[in-house]
């Protein structure tokens, strides 16, 4: 793992500080950190199971108030910005997290691992038409066997930190 400069990086059109990702010897993850934000996932991201390097997330700290209990932002594998929404109701330190993202939205469950590292639990391309049902269908969620149902229903993907 290493900290690399991607110059087409989604975020850097709004800050051009985030031009930096990760490099994991055959793709670069969360484009549009910051140097030290990309340099610090280079740890976190190395723990992680290789199966779950995309579903991996980076908190990102942005010149924005949240109100509500939300946040924080959340850069996902891809480059595309995420908000943690909030605590999921039946899943311990997981967060209901939601982002736009093209053709539809991304939403799932998502839980730190280390420092500002977080990776999603499940997650799943929806259309904004079903995105509701979906955020209602995963609330629903008690156990790791209704987290892999759902990632199923939506044709989502789990991570392997679901026990």
């Amino acid at each position: 793992m290493r900290a690399t400069r991607v110059d087409s990086a989604p975020m850097s059109g709004g800050d051009p500080s985030r031009v930096h990702g990760v490099d994991d010897g055959t793709r670069v993850l969360l484009p549009g950190l910051t140097r030290p934000e990309a340099e610090a996932a280079c740890g976190w991201l190395a723990a992680l199971d290789a199966s779950d390097l995309p579903l991996a997330l980076a908190e990102v700290v942005l010149p924005v108030v949240l109100t509500g209990g939300a946040g924080p932002y959340l850069l996902d594998a891809d480059g595309a910005l995420m908000l943690a929404l909030a605590e999921h109701p039946a899943l311990p330190d997981a967060r209901v997290v939601m982002g736009a993202i093209p053709g539809g939205s991304a939403v799932g469950a998502a839980r730190p691992v280390s420092g500002f590292g977080w990776a999603w639990l499940v997650r799943a391309r929806v259309d904004d038409a079903d995105r509701v049902r979906a955020l209602d269908e995963l609330d629903d969620a008690r156990t790791a066997t209704d987290l892999r149902q759902w990632a199923d229903r939506w044709g989502g993907l789990a991570s392997t930190l679901v026990a």
